[in-house]
Formats: structure tokens, C-alpha cells, sequence
């Protein structure tokens, strides 16, 4: 058995007995527990957490389990310095990826033409297929958090994308209000069924409380919304808990931080957007909606809750969990579950733009 392991249960039985003896006890042992055990990551992506091993997503492809193990193991190298309770067992370092390494890679793959501009008066970036097809001459997507998705889905659904370098740094309502400057801006050129919004973690959630905020705002809804894995810390769900230590990007383990979660955000105030994706009520003419998701996304529980809410209100909403895939996995290009999703979602836009 391993020492860790040992341990653990040393400490498990001593837990137990207190808890025995000292029925007044109770409520203080799970709160003073931290939110993960100490996570080990093995140099082929396996994971210990005390006596339990978790290991690789086995059915998700080689290169996305290429892709979770050194980010995993990158991540558990520089948990320390950061307060986290991880460690790497390999020989080597595992070198992180340089910034704007997920964009310069979507270059890559995804042929693309790409302008920085300004619409609204608010910064963007433009990136267009070579050719656009008539077709699709009268539409466009906007894009809010990720420069990848928005290369992708420019290239795959050979559609013009026009990705919003909002205010914030996340979501906020600086992000909604830059959002809708650009938006009534196209709708001038535009009509609201001709365009489309998308965005990934905070962008997602800027996506979601953007549309509930429109009918607010005098403006019309747009012809279809992408809904790519919602952060909502002031929404706690499960997943927030059972997955930390198995997501990639927002396990606490890496941090030092206990798993974001509560009823933190800032109440707003009659007349501002909703401070989450699953607040406020959702519109009548709502678009319809592309969710996306993996099951190892702490994020996950977001997701299915926000799709069952669209469902519930009668919005044709089209929900897309990949096996073992992480928090936003499509920034690594290079995944055949990143082609698929983000092919999965230029193709919505398709059929549903006008």
C-alpha cells in the first residue's frame, strides 16, 4: 500500500473515532477539510488522490489525452507557487504553453484572414474565410473570450467573425454594455436574424446575460446563440466539487483556492443584466441555443441546468458533452474533439442564421 494511502486512512479512522466521541464535533471536521486531498499526476496523466487513482480519460482520443496529461502535469509542477496541493511524478519539465499559443495554433489549422478594428467604438478582431460564400455574404457571428473558437468557427462555417475585446477581463456589466455597442452597430448592416453570438467560460456567460438584457435595451434578439460551457461560480453545482482535481483548468488543487462557488456576485441592481448565465427569465423569441461542455468541466453542471432551463422555456437548445474533455478543452486545436465541436457549432450557426 502506498505511504500516502496509509496515511489517508490513519487519518480517515481518527476522524471517525473523534466524530464518535464527540457528537459536537460534527459540523467542524468536513469545514476545516480542505476541498481536494493532495493531487499526485503520474507522467501518463493517471491521478491520486490519497487512496483513489483516477485514471486517463481512456476514451477520448491520443491526442486529447496527450493534451490533458501536460497540461496537467505543467499545471502540478507550478502548484506550489501558486499555494496548491499538487505534484508531478516524471522526470522532466513539462514546459507550459506560451501566450497565445491556442490562437497561433487555430492559424495553423484553420486558414483564416485576420483584422483588428472597431465597431461601436469598441476594439475587435475580424477573421474571415479566404473567400466568403454568398450565401453566407449576409451574416455574421459575434465572439466574446477565446481568439480560437472564433478562428475555428470563422474557417469551418466559412462565415465572418467579429470577436469583441470587451472590458472586465470576465463577466461584467462593462462586457454587456461594450457587447450591445457592438451589436447595435451591425444591426445597422445586419438584420438581428443574420447574426449570431458565441463565447467560452466568461464569454459564455456574457453571451447568456447579454440576450436576457436585449428586450432591456430596445434591441432585438439575434438568430442563434453558442453557449460554450458558462462559468457561474455564484452558482455552485455539483460538478464545481466532484470534478475538481479531474478538470485541467479550474481544479483548486493548482490554486491553492477552494473551489469558486456561493452566492458571491454582486446583486445587480432593476435595468442591469443578470450577473449569471442561470438568472433572469428567459425572453420570449429567445434564439436558439448550442451548448457545449465536457465531463470533466467543472463547469458542467452550469451547462445541463442552463440547457434544461432553455428546454423548459421552449427553446430549441442542441446540448454537447465530450467524454473526458476539460474547462474550454477546445483551445487545443489540434484535438479531434476540438474539430468536432467547433464543427458542430459553425454548423448550427448555418442552419440557423438566416
Amino acid at each position: 500500500m502506498r505511504q500516502s494511502a496509509i496515511t489517508f486512512l490513519i487519518a480517515f479512522a481518527a476522524v471517525a473515532h473523534s466524530q464518535a466521541a464527540s457528537p459536537s464535533s460534527d459540523s467542524a471536521v468536513p469545514l476545516d477539510a480542505p476541498p481536494v486531498a493532495h493531487l499526485v499526476v503520474e507522467s501518463d496523466g493517471s491521478l491520486h488522490f490519497g487512496p483513489r487513482t483516477v485514471p486517463p480519460p481512456a476514451l477520448a482520443s491520443p491526442e486529447s489525452r496527450v493534451a490533458y496529461t501536460h497540461q496537467m502535469l505543467q499545471r502540478a509542477q507550478t502548484a506550489a507557487t501558486h499555494g496548491g496541493i499538487a505534484s508531478a511524478h516524471t522526470n522532466e519539465t513539462i514546459q507550459p504553453n506560451a501566450p497565445g499559443w491556442s490562437k497561433q495554433q487555430a492559424l495553423k489549422i484553420y486558414p483564416v484572414t485576420e483584422e483588428n478594428s472597431n465597431i461601436g467604438g469598441i476594439s475587435v478582431t475580424i477573421y474571415s474565410p479566404k473567400i466568403v460564400p454568398a450565401k453566407n455574404r449576409n451574416k455574421v457571428v459575434m465572439e466574446f473570450e477565446i481568439d480560437a473558437e472564433a478562428i475555428a468557427v470563422a474557417s469551418l462555417g466559412q462565415l465572418k467573425v467579429v470577436k469583441v475585446n470587451y472590458r472586465g477581463g470576465g463577466p461584467s456589466i462593462p462586457g454587456n454594455e461594450d457587447i450591445v455597442s457592438v451589436y447595435r452597430e451591425l444591426l445597422k448592416t445586419y438584420k438581428p436574424k443574420n447574426i449570431g453570438m458565441f463565447g467560452a467560460s466568461g464569454g459564455c456567460t456574457l453571451a447568456q446575460t447579454t440576450i436576457l438584457w436585449l428586450p432591456q435595451q430596445k434591441l432585438p434578439l439575434p438568430g442563434a446563440v453558442g453557449l460554450n460551457t458558462c462559468s457561474g461560480g455564484s452558482n455552485p453545482g455539483d460538478s464545481r466539487y466532484t470534478l475538481n482535481g479531474l478538470d485541467a483548468s479550474l481544479s483548486s488543487a493548482f490554486s491553492g483556492q477552494p473551489p469558486f462557488g456561493g452566492r458571491n456576485a454582486v446583486p445587480r441592481k432593476p435595468g442591469e443584466p443578470p450577473a449569471t448565465a442561470l438568472d433572469g427569465d428567459i425572453p420570449k423569441g429567445y434564439p436558439p441555443a448550442f451548448l457545449l461542455s465536457g465531463t470533466r468541466d467543472m463547469c458542467l453542471s452550469q451547462t445541463v441546468l442552463l440547457h434544461r432551463k432553455l428546454r423548459n422555456a421552449g427553446v430549441e437548445a442542441d446540448l454537447n458533452i465530450f467524454e473526458g474533455m476539460w474547462h474550454v478543452f477546445w483551445e487545443h486545436p489540434e484535438m479531434p474533439e476540438s474539430h468536432e465541436a467547433m464543427q458542430a457549432l459553425a454548423d448550427f450557426f448555418n442552419r440557423h442564421l438566416e
